[in-house]
């Protein structure tokens, strides 16, 4: 679903996942082969070890326990193990206010994740497109609740399905979630970012509604960051897209915004000191 962003919301508290290792843990202690039986369920226990730390906000600890648990991911090529530990990493690093750091983690996370479900042959490629539209849905459901992290997670996982699969069309609404979930947050510029990414998505399909739509909302991002000459011209794209297309009420909508763009440069440019 596409939406129309209007104004930004403050950005809420970042709050830990835990469950989401309790979930690992779990799928870590399921094998079916006797020989690593041992393996997995002392892996198991220094997850939990882990999840007790995040528990009890002793975050450095938890990031050792975890940065060790990676390493020995890595050097077993365990992909479960690798998503579990990265996904929790990037939680405990969200705490400590290291969110470059987290945001890189939560990458890898994604990554390993794609790479389970892409070897995985009991998941046909309809299958993996359900799953990616429920996680587009409950992305919407948790941003609606202001839920911007969870919202977050659910969103960049259904967009590893997509870019995976290879949908651009999935890949433009996941794209343009994430836009307007950073605009939400305040960050305006990682916005402008997301939406640009589904901006070009929408062109590679011919797509004049949803070009249109993310031409709007990217107006709406640069007016509030100041760039009133580049809002403008995102509005009189959106106009020409919609008017190609015969969409009336978004036609209108488009050149409200484009005669309001006006006003506030004609007055920008009667007084420079507003500048």
């Amino acid at each position: 679903m596409s939406h129309n962003f209007e104004h930004p919301q403050s950005l809420p508290q970042i709050r830990s996942d835990s469950t989401c290792i309790a979930a690992g843990r779990a799928s870590i202690e399921q094998s079916g082969m006797l020989a690593t039986a041992f393996l997995k369920a002392s892996l198991a226990h220094k997850v939990g070890s882990a999840s007790d730390d995040i528990s009890t906000g002793k975050w450095a600890e938890a990031i050792a326990k975890l940065r060790r648990l990676h390493q020995t991911a890595l050097q077993q090529n365990d992909a479960e193990l690798a998503e579990v530990v990265c996904q929790n990493l990037a939680v405990a690093c969200r705490e400590t206010g290291d969110l470059t750091i987290a945001q890189s983690w939560q990458q890898q996370s994604i990554a390993w994740w794609a790479r389970r479900a892409s070897v995985d042959r009991g998941r046909e490629d309809d299958e993996l497109a359900r799953l990616a539209c429920d996680l587009t849905g409950r992305g919407c459901d948790e941003f609606i609740r202001c839920n911007f992290d969870l919202a977050e997670t659910l969103w960049r996982r259904a967009l590893a399905i997509e870019e995976w699969r290879g949908s651009w069309e999935a890949q433009a609404i996941d794209c343009g979630n994430l836009g307007l979930l950073a605009a939400a947050r305040g960050e305006l510029e990682e916005g402008v970012r997301w939406l640009r990414k589904s901006l070009r998505l929408h062109r590679l399909m011919f797509d004049e509604r949803g070009a249109g739509t993310d031409l709007l909302n990217l107006a709406e991002l640069l007016r509030l960051l100041g760039d009133f000459r580049r809002s403008k011209n995102a509005l009189q794209r959106a106009i020409r897209c919609f008017e190609r297309i015969g969409a009336e009420p978004l036609r209108e909508q488009a050149l409200r915004r484009y005669q309001e763009a006006k006003r506030i440069e004609a007055v920008l440019q009667f007084d420079p000191s507003l500048n």
